[in-house]
């Protein structure tokens, strides 16, 4: 296991249903496709009851019934935990996401459309 792209080249988007399903409706993909999580340290007992930090996504916990809308349709959830030290932008921007919405994190796709590689400009981003 290795890092992931943590924001780079990825849409994001505040978790809910309706977010999801949008995100795979841009990429061209099935409706059931999963969308992970990327969540601050700081969040991860409220969301699992637990801290399971997963920097390089390697578990999938399941998290409480009231955060569902970060779950896969199995009821789990491969996300990736961050701290300061990992990516201190993106955990800035986790933080004041949830000044916002009272939850420290956003689903993370990969910025591409079914088929083709990851957008590496803005013309390729805007074709989508």
């Amino acid at each position: 296991f290795g890092p992931r792209a943590l924001g780079h080249r990825s849409l994001l988007a505040v978790p809910d249903d309706k977010m999801r399903d949008r995100m795979n409706r841009l990429k061209g993909r099935q409706w059931y496709r999963p969308v992970a999580p990327m969540i601050a340290e700081e969040a991860l007992e409220e969301v699992f009851g637990r801290v399971v930090k997963s920097p390089f996504m390697s578990y999938a916990p399941r998290p409480r019934k009231r955060f569902l809308s970060l779950a896969h349709l199995d009821g789990t959830a491969r996300h990736q935990s961050v701290g300061r030290g990992d990516e201190p932008w993106i955990h800035d921007l986790l933080l004041a996401v949830a000044k916002w919405t009272g939850l420290a994190a956003l689903i993370n796709t990969s910025f591409n459309s079914k088929g083709l590689a990851i957008c590496n400009s803005v013309r390729e981003s805007l074709r989508m």
